[in-house]
């Protein structure tokens, strides 16, 4: 496989979509650290997958636990991949928000994601390159009712990409992105009516069955390796025909 004999770090990996990819890229043959904040259900994870990971507690909203995580990365070898999937959702009117709850949010699902990629790009650079794959959602296309933080952030999160993959891509790194549509996660988990959520999913969609943690991180582990190798830039939708044009 294309990702076999590297080493990635997959944030928010304690469950969902981070933990589905985790163990995908560890099956392909990738040395995997596996972030998150959870310990219980990171190191179920971790158990999970068997040898091939290694977990690490690591909040990317600290910039000291993100150099940490850094050099754990250095200490197994450097990494080739890096996984930006951690991300926070407060929920509620936009105007009962304030500064330090938007603050949060863009700590960990924007600066976190900037700070990881510059803490890494040594690490890849010596290995001759390497890939970054940012987890955005569908969300920010049409601006989702009481997740304006959460939506805003995620916005951001495509425009990095975008401008990264221009600066990264002469040194041999590749940025890329997808934004999932609705996944049965922790993310989905805070709506308080969960048979509207899904029949209105279901509706939206072009594909009529719900989605898995595990169809996401296909896309991811394409992006991550070397069968994607002329691919940078780009934001892939995974959300079933969701957004159509």
């Amino acid at each position: 496989m294309s990702v076999a004999g590297k080493t990635a770090i997959v944030t928010g990996a304690a469950t969902g979509i981070g933990a589905a990819t985790a163990s995908l890229l560890a099956e392909r043959g990738a040395r995997v650290l596996a972030a998150g904040l959870q310990p219980e259900q990171l190191e179920a994870t971790v158990a999970a997958i068997g040898s091939n990971a290694i977990a690490v507690h690591a909040d990317v909203s600290d910039p000291a636990q993100i150099e940490q995580l850094a050099a754990t990365a250095e200490r197994e070898g450097g990494a080739d991949i890096l996984v930006n999937n951690a991300a926070i959702y407060p929920i509620g009117p936009w105007h009962e928000a304030d500064a330090a709850q938007w603050d949060e949010v863009y700590a960990t699902n924007v600066r976190g994601y900037f700070l990881l990629a510059k803490a890494v790009r040594p690490q890849m650079l010596a290995r001759g390159g390497g890939a970054i794959v940012n987890v955005a959602s569908v969300t920010f296309y049409w601006g989702e009712a009481l997740l304006a933080s959460y939506v805003a952030s995620k916005g951001a999160v495509i425009g990095f990409t975008r401008a990264l993959a221009r600066e990264a891509g002469p040194e041999g790194i590749r940025v890329n992105a997808v934004a999932p549509g609705a996944f049965p996660t922790a993310a989905t988990e805070i709506h308080a009516d969960q048979e509207k959520l899904w029949n209105d999913v279901l509706a939206a969609q072009s594909l009529k069955r719900r989605g898995e943690c595990e169809d996401v991180a296909r896309a991811i582990a394409f992006f991550a390796g070397d069968d994607s190798g002329f691919v940078t830039g780009q934001t892939l939708l995974v959300d079933g025909g969701w957004m159509r044009g």
